[in-house]
């Protein structure tokens, strides 16, 4: 997510000489984790930020692509999405926070 001088967190990160660790994703789940920002990819964000993935996408997703997720996996990606989305939520606050102490 980019502020309005077109700076994402990572670039910030990286100006102020911070760490942005990348994810650390297991074999056996890289498939969730590319299917994940598959989903994302054609989810589209709202006024105050990202939107969770209504069933109704997830099931078109799953339609368009041909893929087959069990229960397990669902659950998976619903709780991905879910931190995404309160992930996404804080750092929308703190770009707010950072344009009103300017």
């Amino acid at each position: 997510m980019k502020d309005k001088e077109g700076e994402t967190r990572r670039e910030r990160n990286e100006a102020f000489e911070v760490e942005s660790p990348e994810a650390d994703v297991p074999d056996a789940g890289a498939f969730l984790w590319d299917w994940f920002w598959e989903i994302r990819a054609g989810q589209a964000s709202g006024f105050n930020g990202a939107n969770p993935v209504s069933n109704s996408e997830l099931l078109a997703w799953l339609q368009i692509t041909g893929n087959i997720l069990r229960r397990e996996e669902v659950a998976i990606i619903r709780a991905m999405d879910t931190r995404y989305v309160a992930e996404i939520d804080k750092e929308a606050e703190a770009i707010r926070e950072r344009e009103t102490t300017k």
